[in-house]
């Protein structure tokens, strides 16, 4: 899992692994263990609450698929993430396929909410208009309802900037690249997920966006939730 979600592929894992250790394991079994294990610790990790309160960042993305082109002659699904701005804690990350629509973006943010478990008092999204809709039918966010403040960039880039979602969507495409296409997006999204908020460390200050918002797991991260995933389930 480590290897794989710091940029190794699968035959270089095996290489690895048969260089280093004298075992001889399949590529394909590694990806096997690799998808499996990603549902396994994001079935668990969804059960974790940071209870963020402050303000999220949204915003979708396109990842190469290996599925086939479709009408439009393009290989790529939509990917939508919902992050913390303060710690970086990624609340949600959902594959939509090749579809970008309002209720994609509902979906999104009722996912985020529900791993969250409280509403955040502000909502930043980039220039899509159907995120106005999901965050109103996510919170009932409308008339004397109002409870979040929803704030799109669109033409006050200068004042407001959605960096935080964009830096991450930048490092998960440096991820991809190496793999020319994915199949299970969903999958990998979900084991980059823990990868991201577990395990990966802020290098200036050594510490994961989980750690930041009090819910960080303690000695081998990949192991521990692996293990309450596997008793949970």
């Amino acid at each position: 899992m480590d290897c794989y979600y710091r940029g190794l592929s699968y035959r270089d894992i095996s290489h690895q692994f048969n260089q280093f250790y004298g075992l001889k394991i399949s590529h394909v079994t590694i990806r096997e263990w690799v998808l499996r294990f990603s549902r396994v610790m994001e079935k668990y990790s969804e059960t974790i609450k940071p209870q963020i309160k402050g303000t999220w960042n949204a915003d979708e993305t396109l990842v190469l698929t290996k599925r086939g082109k479709n009408k439009q002659n393009t290989n790529f699904d939509y990917v939508w993430n919902v992050m913390d701005n303060k710690s970086k804690f990624l609340l949600a990350s959902e594959c939509s396929g090749r579809s970008r629509s309002s209720k994609d973006a509902q979906k999104v943010m009722t996912e985020a909410y529900q791993q969250n478990g409280k509403i955040p008092f502000q909502i930043i999204v980039d220039g899509y208009a159907g995120y106005q809709d999901g965050v109103r039918k996510t919170f009932r966010n409308w008339g004397n309802e109002r409870k979040v403040k929803f704030t799109s960039i669109k033409g006050h880039r200068k004042e407001i900037n959605n960096n935080a979602i964009e830096s991450h969507h930048s490092h998960q495409k440096e991820f991809q690249k190496v793999r020319r296409g994915i199949t299970k997006v969903q999958d990998y999204q979900d084991g980059f997920k823990v990868f991201h908020n577990f395990v990966r460390k802020n290098a200036r200050q050594g510490l994961t966006p989980a750690d930041k918002v009090g819910v960080g797991v303690k000695g081998n991260a990949w192991e521990t939730m692996l293990l309450k995933g596997l008793k949970s389930s």
